[in-house]
């Protein structure tokens, strides 16, 4: 399977990808080619988009048996699809801001003290 990503956009077809990159008047390394060959691959890809990780803070190690290898975007496509909100931003604020920038939220759970 192949897809295209520009921005936060993902497209089927290639042409729809480079009309929208083209209208954000982005350069055309900013339309990444992404080809999914494997369950495994899409497994890692999904892994990645959610931020799991094979080593880290507890809430962010991905659970046994998820698969995090192979890598088939480059971690620069992976970031640019998300923010990082502290969990005590409130959530209308976190929205706007990320409507604004185009992205999706990620909330940060601050350590609790005992």
């Amino acid at each position: 399977m192949i897809v295209y990503n520009v921005e936060r956009g993902w497209f089927p077809m290639k042409n729809d990808a480079e009309t929208h990159r083209r209208a954000l008047g982005l350069k055309p390394d900013a339309n990444f080619k992404l080809e999914i060959k494997t369950r495994e691959e899409l497994a890692a890809f999904l892994n990645g988009l959610m931020g799991l990780k094979a080593e880290g803070p507890p809430e962010e190690v991905a659970p046994a048996g998820a698969i995090l290898e192979p890598e088939v975007a480059p971690p620069e496509v992976i970031e640019r699809n998300y923010i990082e909100v502290p969990d005590f931003v409130p959530l209308f604020l976190a929205q706007a801001q990320a409507k604004a920038a185009g992205k999706e939220i990620r909330w940060i759970p601050q350590p609790t003290t005992p």
